[in-house]
């Protein structure tokens, strides 16, 4: 297993030596989350670097070694009109290290080949690359399912996770990774529908440079139908990830990067009821209440909204599946607000039946408030592979999902992104709302890129899975020209 698993012993040895290395600094432990501080930048933990910056860098974390339950491999989609270098390098929680050369066409995607690391069931990567203009995101596949999730482009002192579950024989791993310089202190909470659970092997974890670490949460936060995460750091910043592991009958793999921060307003673009159970997970990480509206709609008009008051340090389950006011089978999007406090963090779970398609299950965190706004106005959807080396046999785009998170209308443009050129899928004007539909059923393992007026969050859900919002990957924008 991990080196979650130490003993308590050993364990307390850790933290006495922690408290030695940090003595005379002030340790705050707790689920109570904060915003981002005074003139932090607006920046979302994904955001693909301008094309003419000089470098640019990239932290994977989440894959499993190739014994493990969620081996992968990384893709990079190079947004730019030059082509792209840089190196990979993968490290594992059993100390293994190699370092990789790396190529990326102008316009083009590559997965590159890794080799294969001596030790360890655990692997991350960190992604230098000599310019910009480059989005690195992940494919993992196991035994339950496939995935796919961007890479953080900036770490962070605090991460946070909305859903997850540990209903037996569900799995729920949290990767950690630091990539900095200097060792880390973190400490992991969560919260249930009992109450906050601080368990004693999850305080005072110690990453040195460099180092891998996951953490098995249903060893110690058991049978837990809803859980929600925040990894916190005393010192430093590392990088965190989710890995959720649906057992079955409705068996699937989730691949969640962890939100920097709580915000005020998240969306869905696209979502459907089709049977089994479905979720979106509201947490209030901060210490007061927050009043929440989620705002529903399908492609013809509104429906009427879903509220509640969700008190501090604890988590919303509200189950879209058992709304009567949502049609079965009808897509429709979701816009979630919060006021009151610092804000939320929100994700969606979706269990299909054990009948549908592989994978039935999957976990995606929504579209955060920041990664709707654009700088350049162009938000790239990287595939799920490349053709020599797809996620999976037949893994593909099949929708695109858009939401006009302002209040007034914009327009928006959608292309595929081939080797011969772009090739426009869709473009009109977009209302407060959303449009959705199949227009990505040629695209394939092409990248695709959206451009919009104004604030839109953009989502593709992909194939081969059994519905919607099972296998999801988010549009990540683009930085601006730095010499603009």
């Amino acid at each position: 297993m991990s080196p979650a698993h130490h003993s308590r012993e050993r364990r307390w040895r850790v933290l006495a030596l922690v408290v030695l290395v940090i003595a005379g600094v002030g340790i705050a432990v707790g689920t109570r989350g904060t915003a981002a501080p005074p003139g932090a930048p607006a920046e979302p933990s994904a955001l693909v670097p301008a094309a003419d910056a000089e470098s640019s860098a990239w932290y994977c974390t989440g894959q499993s070694t190739a014994s493990g339950v969620a081996p992968g491999f990384l893709v990079l989609t190079n947004t730019a009109g030059a082509p792209a270098s840089g190196t990979i390098t993968a490290v594992t929680d059993g100390g293994s290290s190699e370092r990789t050369a790396v190529a990326v066409p102008a316009g083009g995607v590559v997965a590159p080949s890794i080799p294969v690391l001596s030790s360890g069931s655990w692997e991350s990567e960190i992604v230098s690359v000599s310019g910009g203009g480059v989005a690195v995101t992940q494919a993992v596949h196991g035994s339950s399912g496939w995935a796919q999730a961007p890479c953080q482009s900036t770490t962070s002192a605090t991460w946070y996770f909305a859903g997850g579950t540990t209903v037996n024989p569900d799995g729920l791993y949290v990767s950690l990774f630091n990539p900095t310089s200097t060792p880390v202190v973190v400490d992991l909470s969560f919260m249930t529908p009992a109450g906050a659970v601080h368990p004693i092997n999850y305080q005072g974890i110690v990453l040195q440079s460099g180092q891998v670490q996951v953490e098995n949460v249903a060893s110690e936060v058991q049978n837990v139908s809803t859980v929600s995460t925040v990894v916190s750091t005393r010192t430093g910043r590392v990088v965190a990830s989710e890995v959720q592991v649906f057992a079955g009958p409705s068996a699937g793999l989730a691949l969640v990067p962890g939100a920097a921060y709580p915000e005020s307003q998240w969306a869905i673009p696209q979502a459907q009821e089709v049977g089994g159970h479905s979720e979106i997970d509201v947490f209030n990480p901060g210490a007061g209440a927050e009043h929440v509206t989620v705002r529903l709609r399908l492609p013809s008009a509104p429906l009427a909204p879903l509220t509640a008051t969700v008190a501090g340090g604890s988590t919303w389950a509200l189950a879209t599946s058992t709304q009567t006011r949502i049609p079965h089978g009808e897509t429709y999007s979701a816009v979630i607000d919060a006021t009151g406090g610092s804000g939320v963090v929100v994700s969606r779970t979706v269990t299909l039946p054990g009948s549908a398609s592989a994978p039935q299950a999957g976990l995606a965190m929504a579209v955060d408030g920041r990664s709707t706004v654009s700088p350049t106005g162009m938000w790239v959807v990287p595939p799920p592979g490349t053709s020599a080396n797809p996620a999976v046999s037949g893994a593909g785009a099949a929708y695109l999902g858009l939401v006009n998170t302002a209040t007034s209308a914009v327009h928006y443009d959608a292309f595929v992104a081939t080797s011969s050129g772009d090739k426009q899928i869709a473009t009109g004007t977009l209302e407060p709302g959303f449009v959705s539909g199949s227009v990505l059923s040629n695209a394939g393992l092409d990248p695709v890129i959206v451009r919009a007026g104004g604030t839109v969050a953009v989502s593709e859900s992909a194939n081969p899975s059994g519905g919607i919002g099972v296998v999801t990957m988010p549009g990540i924008p683009l930085a601006a020209p730095i010499g603009r």
